[in-house]
């Protein structure tokens, strides 16, 4: 079975969290199904805030799901550590790669958990997953960087494949530059680096990082290695960047 199960916040203007996953998957031909851990309220230029589910919300839709129609699973928005508890007990004891992408911030500006989530999820989560998919904030954030701490990105990328994850996909686009520059980094494997030009506008996106993510668990639901899976995700965003990005 070539399913994907979502698990993330849902946004109502569809530009983000599972809907925009759900959106990809439909894309590119992938079965889905969807976990809600938080309802937001958002759009393109505002965030007003969120409704965290509770506990017995989150067990009984995975009641309600057979892992068995799925072999990946992408994670997004975890905003408690209660949730995460949650999460990890379902998947504890069951062979699906995961795919987790570490969000902490909306687009537009909500903080969208909690230090004592991320550590939770570093400690829970991270050694079951097979990719974790930061962009350069994200994994700033995750190693607690200051301001004006400066760190190479195949540095930073090595120091949060630390963290436990099997692979680190450190996203460049938010660096300086023209270039933008992903790199791959797993533990028993030489890194791998994405280089194509910056599109303009490309960062007026929201949504990007879930999609991308989503995308990656496609192309490794359907057989391909994780190097190949990275690049084919890279691929897909970069259309996607071109047809949606605000001009």
């Amino acid at each position: 079975m070539s399913g994907v199960l979502l698990i993330g916040g849902s946004d109502g203007s569809c530009g983000a969290g599972v809907f925009a996953d759900y959106e990809t998957l439909k894309s590119l031909g992938s079965p889905g199904k969807v976990i809600i851990t938080s309802v937001t309220s958002q759009n393109d230029s505002i965030y007003l805030g969120s409704y965290d589910l509770p506990c017995t919300s989150l067990e009984s839709q995975f009641e309600a799901v057979s892992l068995a129609d799925f072999n990946v699973v992408k994670i997004g928005m975890l905003p408690t550590v209660e949730c995460v508890e949650v999460v990890s007990r379902y998947l504890d004891d069951i062979s699906l790669q995961v795919v987790l992408d570490p969000v902490m911030q909306s687009s537009s500006g909500g903080i969208l958990n909690s230090p004592e989530t991320t550590l939770a999820m570093e400690k829970l989560l991270l050694p079951r997953v097979c990719l974790l998919t930061p962009n350069l904030l994200e994994a700033r954030s995750l190693l607690k960087l200051g301001k004006d701490q400066k760190m190479a990105m195949e540095e930073m990328a090595t120091r949060v494949l630390q963290l436990g994850s099997e692979s680190v996909l450190l996203k460049g686009g938010h660096g300086d530059g023209t270039i933008c520059r992903d790199i791959l980094v797993g533990k028993v494997k030489e890194p791998s680096f994405y280089e194509r030009n910056k599109i303009e506008e490309a960062t007026s996106l929201r949504g990007t990082g879930c999609r991308l993510a989503t995308a990656i668990a496609h192309f490794l639901a359907h057989g391909m290695r994780l190097e190949d899976s990275v690049m084919e995700g890279i691929e897909f965003l970069q259309e996607y960047i071109r047809k949606n990005r605000k001009n």
